[in-house]
């Protein structure tokens, strides 16, 4: 099962025109970097077959080396646009570099558990600070 990577070595076995902008950090993200340099797509094709218009390029480049380049591919709603959610942007990318969904759907659930898990830690924490906060609010009108 794919979990994060901070490997350069992994990540410059595929650097070309293709891929050099894309710096991925989890397992799922390098497969796809990988596929896109087998079928020698650029960001602007892969784009344009997603099904974005032409005047719509450079943002969805941009959403791409996003998704390509998060922990979370995206999933984590960090980049939305009026065109696709996070996952059906995702659902439409591995269609067109030719990866069968259902070969990621488990890398896909292992993301989402691990974004509730940062999700919930991220909450408890804000949730203790805010307690520490107002103790010491309270504490200083004493």
């Amino acid at each position: 099962m794919p979990t994060s990577s901070n490997s350069s070595a992994t990540q410059d076995t595929y650097i070309s025109i293709y891929t050099r902008h894309y710096q991925p950090r989890h397992l799922l993200a390098l497969q796809i970097i990988q596929q896109i340099h087998k079928l020698e797509l650029r960001p602007q094709h892969i784009t344009q077959k997603m099904g974005y218009l032409p005047k719509h390029t450079l943002p969805a480049c941009e959403r791409l080396r996003h998704v390509l380049s998060n922990q979370y591919l995206g999933l984590d709603g960090s980049y939305i646009d009026g065109r696709f959610t996070a996952e059906e942007f995702l659902a439409k990318l591995l269609l067109v570099v030719e990866i069968a969904y259902e070969t990621v759907e488990d890398d896909l659930t292992h993301i989402q558990y691990q974004l509730s898990i940062d999700t919930d830690n991220r909450k408890n924490t804000e949730s203790l600070h805010k307690k520490r906060s107002s103790v010491k609010t309270a504490a200083d009108y004493s």
